[in-house]
């Protein structure tokens, strides 16, 4: 599961955890850091790999790749392993770039194969790489369900590749739980609307 940590001498904090066997570095904007902190998640603790995955999609949670980064202090593997093991939320949730498995700067690309073209997620250096090649790019972070659904149909792409195949199933499995927490709360009744009157009191029934 992902870690909090506090940079020493500085109140700021970044969050390491472990993705496809390399450990990652996630830098957190301000408001990040304030939701963290605020959701009650403290230096040196464990939290849901969903939360950091929420705050990379708004942006407030982002990486240049892996590894410790500049600044960051070398993990010690025994804490890592403590810290890292038993993780209940798969790795593949965070989306990577189809060809090095990188997680820094992803984008949403349409790629041209002579007549043919694809949607496929890679990272800047792929990207440069392979430049005359691609047509639509796009901030993976930007990515809406919306707006792959209308990317892919708008430009006609049928070829998907399995990196955009699986955050589309992330981003549908979100809208579906975001469509049964509110049919929940219908059915509980605590999302109807109370009556603006309390039809107990004989002065508003005479007003009704």
């Amino acid at each position: 599961m992902p870690v909090l940590h506090e940079y020493k001498g500085k109140d700021e904090h970044y969050v390491l955890t472990s993705i496809k066997g390399n450990i990652v570095t996630f830098q957190l904007t301000t408001e990040g850091q304030k939701r963290l902190l605020s959701a009650g998640i403290i230096a040196g603790k464990t939290f849901e790999r969903g939360l950091l995955l929420d705050l990379y999609r708004s942006g407030d949670a982002y990486t240049h790749g892996t590894g410790p980064g500049e600044g960051i202090p070398k993990v010690d593997p025994r804490q890592m392993e403590l810290d890292f093991s038993h993780d209940p939320e798969p790795e593949s949730m965070f989306p990577s770039c189809s060809d090095c498995s990188s997680l820094g700067d992803l984008h949403l690309v349409e790629e041209l194969k002579g007549k043919d073209h694809r949607a496929i997620i890679l990272c800047a250096g792929c990207r440069s790489s392979r430049s005359e090649k691609i047509d639509t790019s796009i901030p993976l972070p930007l990515v809406t369900r919306g707006i792959l659904n209308h990317l892919l149909e708008m430009k006609n792409i049928e070829k998907i590749d399995s990196s955009v195949s699986a955050y589309k199933e992330l981003l549908d499995k979100e809208f579906q739980s975001k469509w049964d927490a509110l049919a929940k709360i219908k059915k509980s009744g605590k999302g109807k609307q109370k009556s603006l009157f309390d039809k107990t009191d004989e002065k508003q029934k005479k007003l009704i």
